[in-house]
């Protein structure tokens, strides 16, 4: 049904006369093709202000001041390293750590020809046709000069531990050339752009969201899944559930308690769940007098059936609370996730 869905979206760019043979630049099908690369550009321009190319920064605990990225994890701590292998490939040293710890590998077009948990040698990154030193590596193609590498190293009440083991997340090289082209549009081709995209985030299966190389998604879905949530990665590394509205199809707000049933099985060994509450004014985390943003296996009571009930509320009072206080949306997560979960929660209104 999402596919035919995407397919009438591209027919009706057609009727308006912005598909076909001879495409005209400036229409909203090319803004949406563009978008992911807007987005990591305009990320990459704000990071390259305060940060050197081909350097790692931590953020430690995320919270709603950080606005790096939209739609963050809270209890992780993320690393940072734009970068360019213009001119030679760059290699990325990693620790060992004995929680889950994932490296990935983001091109300007935000694929991710790489997500890489718990590395065990060093990770290099070239572009096609540059010579690979002698080694053994995980070997990484990207299809643009210039990238992002991304870490997520969970935080278990271990703060200090994560970020002595983040110093030694290191890369060689990586200072190639940083400039990046961004296509310019009309504001009329950008607003129907983003409506089209919104559009396609309502139907949205977030395990379609996000592709290893150009073409492995639909352009629709991949616009969409960056502006839901920027540098998320594909469902075999990490799977996403969207929390909209509730049982009766009424969207969320922070007046209101909800209890939320979060299914069992959802990941493998090695791996965890969390649920993260953002404002829909911004896709950020909700400040809060408790400073809880989400719920993970490792905070969160288990039910005897293997499943979670979570309480979303003003307060944050209730069983695995979260505290809300203004209309919200949420994301499941499931890292090493199993392949055959159903990445879906109940939400009631009490």
């Amino acid at each position: 049904m999402k596919k035919l869905f995407n397919k009438f979206l591209i027919i009706q760019l057609a009727i308006l006369g912005m598909s076909g043979i001879a495409q005209a630049k400036d229409t909203p099908e090319e803004y949406i093709k563009e978008f992911p690369n807007q987005e990591q550009v305009k990320m990459m321009t704000k990071w390259l202000d305060n940060n050197d190319k081909g350097t790692f920064q931590f953020s430690g605990l995320v919270d709603p001041t950080d606005d790096t990225v939209v739609t963050p994890q809270a209890t992780v701590n993320y690393g940072y390293n734009w970068f360019s292998v213009s001119d030679a490939p760059a290699i990325i040293n990693t620790p060992k750590y004995g929680r889950f710890f994932s490296v990935s590998i983001f091109d300007m077009k935000h694929n991710i020809p790489a997500v890489i948990t718990s590395p065990d040698k060093p990770i290099l990154i070239k572009r096609p046709g540059q010579t690979v030193p002698k080694g053994d590596f995980y070997v990484v193609n990207l299809e643009t000069d210039q990238g992002l590498v991304f870490t997520r190293m969970v935080i278990v009440d271990n703060l200090k531990e994560v970020m002595n083991l983040s110093e030694e997340i290191t890369m060689q090289g990586g200072k190639g050339d940083m400039r990046r082209t961004v296509q310019k549009f009309s504001e009329k081709s950008e607003k129907d752009g983003l409506a089209i995209i919104d559009t396609v985030i309502s139907t949205l299966n977030p395990d379609d969201a996000f592709g290893k190389v150009s073409d492995d998604i639909s352009f629709l879905n991949l616009a969409a899944g960056v502006k839901l949530g920027q540098l998320g990665t594909p469902s075999e590394t990490v799977r996403y559930g969207i929390m909209l509205t509730d049982a009766n199809g009424k969207a969320l707000n922070g007046q209101n308690t909800y209890k939320v049933t979060v299914p069992a099985n959802l990941y493998l060994k090695g791996g965890y769940y969390s649920v993260t509450l953002y404002g829909t004014d911004n896709q950020l985390l909700i400040e809060n007098d408790l400073n809880i943003y989400d719920r993970t296996t490792y905070s969160s009571k288990i039910n005897p059936d293997g499943t979670y009930t979570l309480t979303l509320s003003p307060s944050g009072k209730g069983v695995n609370g979260i505290p809300t206080g203004k209309d919200f949306y949420g994301i499941l997560r499931a890292y090493v996730p199993n392949p055959e979960a159903i990445m879906e929660v109940t939400i009631n209104k009490q």
